[in-house]
């Protein structure tokens, strides 16, 4: 079994799992404690799949099977730092509501941090301080990390758009320049305009960069330069830890900029700062 943590190549794996496969990778990222204890059949009558699909399952996974795939799984959530996202439940009170959402959040960031790139970070901060331009592609729940980065760079004097309307994103792509950066966040990474978007940036020469939570999804194919998140989450729906992964990466981003920019960012900094007080007074 690899050392790279298994629930996290679980969730990055789930888009491109067949659905019998899918079905039991979702059921361990929800009940990891329950399936350590259970033997192979009580497991594959619990998440309705064949015992082959599990074993399949876990060999996909670099295990030679499922005893010792959950003699990894439980060191990995009895370590100090594991937090299984808790799953809010019908009944529970308000003060449990909080502290699982707390809780999901909170490993959301860690996991991230985990599978965060520097190498790929590092890449993608020179390519978008050196842009002329910088355009932002993202639909749904991820509009808000795009208008976010798209603030951020304002701020640093970076001529940046974000684009959340299909046509727009079209429209802005087919016309940017090898000077230029579009960037795509998708958590799933399936939207097929924001895919679509990046795939006519990079015909047109424009560095391509990506933000999802899936390595295997069409928006990271059309990328020069893949930062990804990593948390728990249907891939066709937008959480609130989703966000807060993606939020969490763009202010790396924007630090990162603030870092290697220096003379020039505090410089822009400092005129954009002066004509914000000059507008208010």
């Amino acid at each position: 079994m690899s050392r790279d943590s298994i629930l996290l190549k679980l969730k990055s794996l789930l888009p491109s799992l067949a659905e019998q496969e899918r079905k039991a990778a979702e059921y361990i990222l929800r009940y990891p404690y329950e399936v350590i204890g259970w033997p192979i059949t009580e497991f594959s009558k619990a998440c309705g799949v064949s015992n082959t699909t599990i074993i399949r399952l876990c060999r996909r996974l670099g295990g030679d099977g499922y005893r010792r795939f959950k003699i990894e799984l439980a060191k990995e959530i009895g370590s100090p730092d594991s937090l299984v996202y808790p799953e809010v439940k019908p009944e529970d009170p308000l003060s449990a509501i909080a502290e699982k959402i707390f809780a999901a959040n909170i490993q959301a960031l860690r996991d991230t941090l985990k599978v965060l790139d520097l190498e790929a970070l590092d890449r993608a901060v020179k390519a978008i301080l050196a842009a002329r331009r910088v355009d932002i592609y993202a639909i749904g729940g991820a509009g808000i990390a795009a208008r976010e980065l798209h603030f951020k760079c304002m701020q640093l004097g970076i001529t940046a758009n974000a684009y959340l309307d299909s046509q727009m994103q079209m429209m802005s792509a087919s016309v940017l320049t090898p000077h230029d950066v579009g960037i795509g966040i998708s958590h799933s990474g399936l939207h097929r305009h924001t895919a679509e978007a990046l795939r006519l940036a990079r015909a047109s020469g424009a560095t391509t960069i990506s933000l999802t939570s899936y390595p295997d999804s069409p928006v990271a194919a059309e990328a020069d330069i893949a930062l990804y998140t990593s948390t728990w989450g249907v891939p066709s729906q937008d959480s609130p830890s989703v966000r807060n992964a993606q939020l969490a990466v763009v202010d790396v981003i924007y630090e990162a900029m603030l870092v290697k920019g220096q003379e020039q960012a505090r410089e822009k900094l400092g005129r954009v700062a002066r004509a914000i007080s000059e507008h208010i007074t």
